[in-house]
């Protein structure tokens, strides 16, 4: 009978572990496989998400004499549960024994189906499997769905459209609901729990389209990407942010692709990218480009680069370090590089050299809030990099801050929903409580002061016989804000 059979394979696991504990486990392993096929780290992934352990933790505790088992073996011992499909490859045998977990923990046989049971239900051995969606291609489905809409669709609809695409729903690939997986991945996704929609990252949908899931991930792959990438941010592009960006878009590593340094792989394919030192790559089309030349003019091989960090960490430090040692620091290291623009983070790890303490211990705020409190020596370029006004001329503008982030659960808490904002009564009390909110303290005297200046340089210097002057606009009414025009009449 089948009872007999889960007997011989617990009789199994209790040469070496726990009966109970291993039928919860099977159970559970069970419970997530449903009707798919999985690698065992694919299986041992979504358990860890869904139950918040390690599956091979579980496997430690229950083994006794220090002999812990491994996943591939517990499943091979397991085998009234779980059908072996290939190498490394697990789903739950048909017509296996359920278990029911109980409110202890314990796991309790469900309905036993007769052994008589017709079995020409299941899938023949050797057909075909269906491919096995992964955890990483989650992502790119549910970017590749978003991309097609252009525009936020609600969570259920997302649901339904996946689960048509890819035979399968998220929550069953990553052990967690949709709206959770969403929230892990504001990154990448801009989820409104509000209204329970959800929309590509504004970051995403600034770059390159997203490859589709279906493609092959290996080498190629990465350089194609790669090249797309510089051709939407270039033509010089950090390499570090290049691998930002590539995770962000594919929820996999570079590293996890190609198994080996990005560097190594921009060495290995000369013909499309070309390495311009400092950290920086760009491609071989735009080797004849300004901005690309002025960096292979300056070539810095590693053992130059290295020496130079040496000399710089013998300079001498000040006894006492203030922001305006920092400016100077600063300065000196873009000057010293002979370049327009140098990537911040690298005067960061310089500064860090020569001071032996970062520059955040020096300042008050982040390094590149600090480069834009001092517009008369630093100019921000984009992308990270800074360079000196006095190179770039007194014309370079900065581009401007990005805006501030607000986290996610504030900004559901600030917003209204249609009726709430209906319900709002536009009294003079709202409005002066929007004007103090948005007005500085002292700005409308300040202003008052500067106008009232501008009118008596006008009564100097006009020709006409002024009777009266009359202040208007925002100052006149006392709605002065930041960056408010007002009107002398």
């Amino acid at each position: 009978s089948s009872s007999s059979s889960i007997s011989c394979s617990s009789s199994k696991m209790l040469n070496w572990g726990d009966k109970d504990a291993a039928e919860v486990l099977a159970a559970q392993l069970k419970d997530l496989l449903r009707d798919r096929t999985m690698t065992y780290d694919q299986l041992a992934s979504v358990y860890s998400i869904k139950h918040r352990e390690s599956v091979n933790q579980r496997l430690k505790e229950m083994s006794r004499d220090g002999r812990p088992m491994a996943l591939g073996d517990f499943l091979l011992q397991m085998e009234d549960f779980f059908e072996l499909t290939g190498k490394n490859q697990v789903r739950a045998r048909a017509g296996a024994v359920g278990m029911s977990t109980t409110r202890g923990g314990r796991a309790a046989p469900a309905a036993v189906a007769s052994v008589a049971a017709p079995q020409a239900a299941a899938p023949a051995p050797d057909a075909p499997l269906p491919p096995v969606m992964k955890y990483a291609d989650v992502s790119r489905g549910v970017q590749n769905i978003l991309k097609e809409r252009g525009k936020p669709i609600s969570v259920v609809e997302l649901d339904d459209i996946f689960r048509r695409k890819f035979s399968t729903s998220v929550t069953d690939v990553v052990g967690m609901s949709t709206e959770e997986y969403l929230q892990r991945k504001e990154n990448i996704f801009d989820f409104n729990q509000t209204a329970g929609t959800v929309a590509l990252h504004s970051d995403v949908v600034s770059g390159p389209p997203v490859a589709d899931q279906a493609v092959v991930k290996d080498e190629l792959f990465v350089v194609r990407e790669f090249e797309q990438l510089v051709e939407a941010m270039g033509p010089v592009v950090y390499i570090s942010t290049l691998c930002g960006k590539f995770i962000q878009r594919n929820g996999v590593s570079v590293t996890s692709v190609i198994s080996t340094r990005p560097l190594d792989l921009f060495k290995r394919h000369p013909n499309v990218f070309l390495i311009l030192g400092a950290g920086n790559v760009t491609l071989r089309k735009y080797e004849q480009l300004p901005d690309v030349q002025r960096l292979v003019d300056k070539p810095s091989s590693k053992a130059q680069r290295v020496v130079k960090a040496s000399e710089e960490a013998q300079l001498p430090v000040p006894e006492q370090v203030t922001e305006q040692h920092v400016v100077e620091e600063f300065r000196r290291l873009i000057l010293a590089d002979g370049v327009d623009s140098v990537y911040i983070s690298s005067l960061c790890g310089r500064f860090l050299q020569r001071f032996k303490k970062p520059v955040t211990a020096f300042i008050t705020s982040k390094p590149a809030e600090f480069l834009r409190r001092h517009p008369d020596v630093f100019v921000m370029t984009g992308g990270g990099n800074v360079g000196l006004r006095e190179v770039l001329g007194p014309d370079a503008v900065s581009v401007p801050p990005p805006p501030p982030r607000v986290p996610k659960a504030l900004r559901e808490e600030l917003q209204f929903s249609a009726e709430e904002l209906q319900e709002i009564a536009l009294t003079d009390e709202v409005f002066f409580d929007i004007l103090s909110s948005v007005s500085k303290e002292g700005s409308f005297e300040s202003t008052v002061q500067r106008l009232k200046e501008v009118c008596r340089q006008i009564e100097k210097a006009s020709f006409l016989a002024l009777d009266e002057v009359v202040l208007g606009g925002a100052a006149g009414k006392g709605f002065c804000s930041v960056g408010a025009a007002a009107e002398i009449v």
